[in-house]
Parts: structure tokens; sequence; C-alpha cells
């Protein structure tokens, strides 16, 4: 019989052979001579074979896991999807719990598979804790969970506000966490914008596309340079094709006037209000035409019985309203 390229009676000689050269004084006390001349021989006949089995030094050493643990959380159409990786029933029961109060009303539906190895089961809890309840204030999203980073991705509720919406996700996000969002805000139907002229200042308000609410308020303060700009806007999305263009046109129509508004609802502008001098009735028909195909103008705006005070910081001259309305880049 062979062990390997050995011959076995050949192995049996070589360990008595070195058993027999080994003094008593060089045995190991805790187990037989033959035994650690057995042992050594192994590890002889094992490294020079090459083997990619390899005998362990401590024989209670497990591999580790290297396999990602991956477990998500899917919310869509009134329901809360949990997939992936749980440690165990309870935990799973824990998820749940906290699906049902983050998202009251909201069906639980479990695709979820047991598996304890998870790398850190404590600080797993916590990230699945965190992604649910944040998915939970989405109007659609979801959280995935590998290892220790999570990405969160969806859509916010129409009456959440976009920006304290992102700020606080990250502010919630558990330490150790790994944290990416990609968050998007809602539609808004109707898209509505309004801006207001009135008692020194003037205050925007409504729908603004997202990252376009610095465009809007600088062009108002270029207007209206001496007035106090004040933005209530809320970043959303659904904005018509042209609206920012539309809405450029339509503060520097405001600027015609003494005191007004201007609101856009989806394509329909609608201005209000009282021309700060006659001779802005026919600016306003100059810059009407300025405003993107698709949108159309109403307007309510009374002639002034007397000229407006002259020494009104907003008025701009009559020949800076000309150039501007006959610009069309």
């Amino acid at each position: 019989m062979r062990l390997g390229n050995v011959c076995l009676p050949v192995f049996s000689s070589a360990v008595l052979c070195l058993g027999a050269l080994m003094s008593p004084a060089q045995a190991v006390p805790s187990q037989p001579w033959y035994m650690a001349a057995f042992d050594h021989v192994m590890r002889v006949l094992v490294n020079s074979e090459g083997s990619a089995v390899q005998v362990p030094n401590d024989p209670a050493a497990k591999p580790q896991n290297v396999d990602p643990y991956f477990s998500r959380v899917i919310k869509e159409a009134g329901t809360i999807t949990l997939r992936g990786s749980v440690p165990s029933d309870g935990d799973l029961k824990v998820l749940q719990g906290v699906a049902a109060a983050t998202a009251p009303g909201a069906s639980v539906v479990d695709k979820t598979r047991i598996n304890p190895d998870v790398p850190n089961r404590d600080a797993w809890l916590a990230a699945m804790t965190f992604a649910l309840r944040q998915v939970g204030k989405l109007n659609t999203g979801s959280a995935s969970l590998r290892n220790a980073a999570i990405v969160i991705e969806g859509v916010t509720k129409a009456d959440d506000d976009f920006t304290i919406i992102q700020k606080k996700v990250r502010e919630e996000a558990p330490k150790g966490v790994n944290l990416q969002v990609a968050l998007k805000p809602h539609d808004a139907r109707p898209f509505v914008w309004l801006a207001q002229l009135q008692h020194g200042a003037v205050h925007l308000s409504g729908h603004v596309p997202s990252d376009h609410d610095k465009v809007i308020s600088g062009h108002a303060q270029v207007l209206f340079q001496n007035l106090t700009i004040n933005s209530s806007m809320e970043k959303t999305k659904g904005e018509p094709k042209g609206w920012i263009e539309a809405t450029k046109v339509s503060l520097e129509m405001l600027s015609l006037l003494y005191a007004g508004s201007v609101a856009i609802t989806d394509m329909v502008v609608k201005i209000d209000g009282i021309y700060s001098s006659p001779a802005m009735v026919d600016l306003l028909k100059v810059y009407s035409k300025r405003l993107p195909d698709g949108f159309t103008l109403e307007t309510n705006i009374l002639e002034p019985v007397a000229r407006a005070p002259a020494a009104r910081a907003e008025d701009m001259s009559f020949a800076a309203h000309r150039a501007r309305a006959s610009y069309n880049p």
C-alpha cells in the first residue's frame, strides 16, 4: 500500500528509525514518542508533496466568510418587500414590526432567507432598521445593504420638503455605515409657481425644478435690485418644457408693475396687479411674445390712476425695460 508516492512499509520503517534516533530527553512528555514522530513525518510528507490540503495549526479555526451579506427593502404600490438574508426568525420579526410602524397600512411581503453568517448581527440590525425607517418615508424606493455599505434610492412624497428629507437621511445614518443616497423629488401635478411683489419685497413660492431655485432667485434679485427677495420654493419635478425661460420672462413682466403677482400653473401664466406707469402697458405685450411655445398669458392688470412715486427704488427706467424686452437671444 502507498501513501501518495511513499510505500507504507518504507513509511513505517522511517517512523521507527526516527523514533530510535530520538533520546528520551527529546521526547515530548505529553504524548508517546511514536505519535510525535508520526506527526513530524506527516508534515514533511505533506509539504514535500505540495498538496493543496493544509494541516491547520489550530484545528478549531474556521474559514472566514468571504461572501457578501446582502439584504434589501423595497417599497412600491403600498407594499414593502423584504429580500435577501436575515440572521434569524427573530430578526425577521423585528424587521416586520419596524416596517408596519414606519409605513402604516402597507402590506409586508417576506422573501428573505435565513443566513446566520452575518458578519456583525448588531450592526446589521441597526442598518436594516434605519433602512426601513427611511424607505417608509418615501413614496417609492429601496434600500440595499451589502455588508457595511447601504444604498438608499427612491422618490420622495409630494408634500415633503426634498432638501429636508435628504438632510435627515444622512443625519440618522448609524455609525460605521457607508451610506449612498440617490433620492429624487416627487413629480408635482399641477406644477405651480408664484411670485408676489408687495411691501418692498418679492416673495417666491410654489414648485421649482431641482437645482434651479438659485437661478430663479438670482434673476429676481437682478430685476428688483433694492428689494428683499424671500423664497419658500419647494424643489420638485414635473415642470413643463421651457419652464425656466417662461419663469424668467414672467418675473420681467412682474417688474412692470407697481404691485401685483404672477402665477404659473403648468403652461398658463397669469398676472394680476397695477402697472407702475401707463408706458408699461405696451411693454407687457413685447415681453409676452418672449414666452416659450405652448405657454399662454392671462392678465388682470389695472392702469395707475396717478403716477407711482418716482422715488420707488424698485422701478426700473423705461429705457432699460425697452432694452430688456427687445432682447431675444
